[in-house]
């Protein structure tokens, strides 16, 4: 029994003694490993840089010391495992085959170490494509050739750098235009009227080019407007103003004529509705500079539907009571559609500077004598023309009617016809009377456009209730804004 107790004592003082060499004397176990890229992928030069990521693994203890090499030159930046590091290719690095060497160390000295071989390739670089746009002026635009013009551009390059921009006007390089986008404004000297090309010109570091032209048309400038007139820029007409009280008014009917109709076409047409038409009295057909040439148009100008006098389809009317309208409509820059508060403002300054008259009179039977009322001022003869007018059938009723139209502004306001779209013919379609004259305004009301009406048988101006059709068509006279 003794025996066996002994002999277990000494198989256990040997098995403690075997773990304590065991601790103190196995070898560290140290990995590594270059996780990305792979061994034998191939990089492509053309991306500029290659993500490089790696890790290591100890037994026991720790990692002491990491290195990573790429292409024999060590990368400082990376001192510690895992990581992930993004190389840059230097600007002279060359095709073939790169190594990457990841060597770790542990605590006691133990090292290990791994390494990957890739290929580096320069992919197929795409071919070049330049491409560019000149952005301002767009074709057609018209200028007067005593004015600046600002010229914007832009290009776009899908691999590379622009390398060259040229700018062209007229013929003439712009030394001051070398790169894109740009915007460069540009004076005119001398340049003479008609077409002029603006070219814009680049290429690109492989060579690759591209251009865009833009073509303007250079008018003389507008001569300066003399007292009493102002010039429409758009097509240089010029017209007589006068000022009545504070507002200034054209003495003579809107002739501004983008396009014209035949006595066929209109807004009451199928498809037409609410469009924009423009007649010429007693024209019939489509050709601008022919119907420009006739006598009805020297003399009465234009004669627009209220949507072209409004210079908006389907116009939804505006305040007859403001001032200003605030409605361009088809009047020149500064100018504008008068309301009707702007005509009744303008009737009231006549009105207080002109004498008393007779006037709403009637026949009184029974003593067989006319009785009239007094105190009343005779604004259609202080703003009629002193042309086209027939006699008043009203002067019995209105005596100083009878006198005829006097002009005393010099609005010159004259019979200047009107354009019915359903009659049935030429005759019907057109007509005129010596007795009356309509203006556009503003306002839309129950029947249509609204209208003011000056005509030789009352003495005010006549405001129209519940408009006129708007497909007619009638003048235009604008106030200064």
């Amino acid at each position: 029994m003794k025996w066996f107790l002994f002999l277990a004592l000494v198989l256990a003082t040997f098995s403690a003694c075997n773990d304590d060499n065991t601790s103190e004397n196995s070898e560290q176990q140290i990995t590594c490993e270059v996780t990305t890229p792979g061994d034998g992928a191939q990089i492509d030069l053309g991306a500029g840089k290659m993500t490089i990521s790696g890790n290591a693994e100890v037994d026991f203890g720790e990692i002491v010391r990491v290195s990573l090499t790429v292409g024999g030159q060590q990368v400082a930046d990376v001192t510690e495992v895992p990581f992930s590091y993004e190389y840059t290719f230097s600007v002279d690095q060359e095709e073939g085959e790169l190594s990457i060497q990841l060597e770790v160390e542990g605590d006691t000295g133990v090292t290990a170490s791994d390494k990957v071989t890739v290929v580096l390739k320069k992919g197929e670089t795409p071919e070049q494509q330049v491409s560019c746009q000149i952005v301002e002026p767009a074709e057609g635009t018209t200028i007067e050739n005593n004015q600046t013009l600002t010229i914007k551009g832009e290009a776009t390059v899908n691999t590379g750098e622009i390398a060259q921009v040229v700018l062209t006007v007229g013929g003439r390089n712009i030394a001051e235009v070398t790169a894109v986008p740009f915007e460069y404004v540009h004076t005119f000297t001398d340049e003479p009227v008609g077409e002029l090309t603006i070219q814009l010109s680049v290429e690109g570091d492989a060579g690759a080019t591209a251009s865009d032209e833009v073509v303007i048309t250079l008018k003389e400038p507008a001569p300066a407007p003399a007292e009493g007139t102002m010039i429409d820029s758009r097509d240089n007409h010029v017209y007589k103003t006068v000022k009545i009280g504070d507002q200034e008014w054209m003495a003579e009917n809107l002739a501004w004529l983008p396009v014209v109709n035949n006595s066929t076409e209109s807004s009451l047409n199928e498809g037409s509705e609410g469009k924009k038409f423009y007649y010429v009295f007693m024209y019939d057909g489509n050709d601008v500079e022919a119907a420009k040439a006739t006598k009805a148009y020297t003399k009465y100008g234009v004669l627009y539907n209220w949507f072209a006098a409004m210079d908006a389809e389907n116009f939804a009317g505006a305040d007859a009571a403001a001032i200003p309208s605030g409605v361009q409509g088809v009047c020149p820059d500064g100018w504008h559609i008068p309301s009707q508060a702007e005509w009744k403002k303008m009737e009231a300054f006549v009105a207080a500077e002109l004498p008393d008259v007779q006037g709403n009179g009637f026949y009184n039977e029974f003593d067989g004598v006319w009785e009239f009322e007094d105190g009343l001022r005779n604004v259609w003869s202080a703003l009629a023309g002193l042309e086209g007018w027939g006699d008043s059938s009203m002067a019995s009723e209105n005596p100083d009617l009878a006198n005829g139209p006097r002009d005393t502004y010099g609005f010159n306001a004259i019979p200047s016809g009107n354009f019915y779209p359903n009659g049935p013919d030429l005759g019907s379609r057109f007509k005129f009377s010596d007795s009356a004259v309509s203006y556009w305004t503003t306002d839309l009301l129950s029947y249509g456009g609204g209208i003011v009406t000056l005509n030789n048988m009352e003495y005010g101006i006549d405001y129209s209730k519940w408009g006129n059709q708007s497909e007619r068509g009638q003048s235009v006279r604008c106030v200064k804004d």
